[in-house]
């Protein structure tokens, strides 16, 4: 049995790192986050009210080199959004480049699901919205990425729109993605 020997913590920014010692020299490094953040599943349903599509952040993972998916995630700026509204608005803007104004997303088509934890690569909390584009003209619809904040992946990602079936078969294995699709199925069953 293992025994804790000492916990270490250090401050970089919005990330904390934490060097936690076991018995027997064994030491295991974690990085968290002290930002919140959100993440954001704009899906579609069909006439009788089943989720049929989502859409997804594809990007080129710039440390694998491979293709990789995920929901699309963004920090809540306490300093700039009083709401969560505020947060999703904006970072459907600047991540997704949609204008939901001009679509006429109000609030009444943005879910508040649940919140989503993940440890890999760091641990960080997320809370995530379900944004429902049902019902908006396909050319409506027009995914950019060109206020994206990231500047790793601004370039060679995309959003990308795939079937609810997709994810509830595993064709994803992103953390963020799975969770996102238990949390949306439980909100609409």
């Amino acid at each position: 049995m293992q025994t804790l020997k000492s916990i270490n913590e250090s401050n970089f920014g919005k990330y904390q790192l934490k060097e936690v010692s076991l018995d027997a020299d064994k030491v295991k490094h974690y990085v968290s986050s002290n930002s919140p953040y959100i993440c954001l599943l704009p899906f579609e349903k069909t006439e009788d009210n089943q989720i049929s599509s989502v859409y997804i952040l594809k990007y080129i993972n710039p440390s694998t080199e491979n293709t990789d998916y995920s929901l699309i995630v963004d920090e809540f700026d306490l300093d700039l959004e009083s709401t969560s509204y505020d947060s999703v608005k904006r970072s459907l803007t600047e991540e997704a480049g949609l204008d939901i104004e001009a679509l006429g997303i109000t609030e009444d088509r943005i879910f508040y699901l649940g919140d989503i934890t993940m440890s890999i690569p760091v641990n960080a909390k997320m809370m995530c919205y379900g944004i429902d584009l049902t019902n908006l003209s396909k050319d409506q619809i027009q995914f950019t990425r060109t206020l994206a904040k990231d500047h790793f992946i601004k370039d060679t990602s995309s959003i990308i729109k795939i079937g609810f079936h997709q994810l509830v078969n595993g064709d994803y294995s992103d953390s963020t993605i799975l969770s996102g699709t238990f949390l949306l199925a439980s909100y609409f069953v």
